[in-house]
């Protein structure tokens, strides 16, 4: 059982990081390293960033879902605190989901606004997510 209990954190740890990581160097470099092209040439751009990035994306929520099920049926004895931190965790990662969902889809001109909002959820998400292990410590 270690053995599972070791991976499905990986994967969820891996997941994360594939969501935030990619939201981040999507918003904040490649969207500026090409805001200098033609307005058609930018969305030929993003738009192909996005059709790459779709299937991380998806593969990467289906990942963070079972593992976090996992994750969470293995906890005992948590707080009303935990319960409530977990709560606002799994709403803005609801945020995350849906707008990464809606951001690598059809061609979009809100992709850099809806990525900003995705970085600051999952930011406040990792944050959260230190705190909910201390809690459990």
């Amino acid at each position: 059982m270690p053995v599972l209990t070791i991976f499905m954190r990986f994967l969820h740890i891996i997941s994360a990081v594939t969501l935030v990581g990619g939201a981040l160097t999507w918003r904040y470099a490649a969207i500026p390293a090409i805001a200098p092209l033609a307005e058609e040439t930018r969305s030929k751009i993003g738009d192909a960033i996005a059709a790459a990035w779709r299937p991380f994306v998806l593969t990467a929520i289906l990942g963070i879902l079972i593992s976090g099920v996992f994750n969470f049926l293995r906890k005992t004895g948590l707080t009303p605190a935990y319960h409530a931190i977990f709560g606002i965790k799994m709403l803005l990662a609801l945020h995350v989901f849906a707008v990464l969902f809606v951001a690598t889809g059809a061609p979009n001109a809100k992709r850099s606004r809806q990525l900003t909002g995705v970085a600051i959820s999952g930011v406040l998400i990792v944050i959260l997510s230190a705190v909910l292990r201390w809690l459990t410590l």
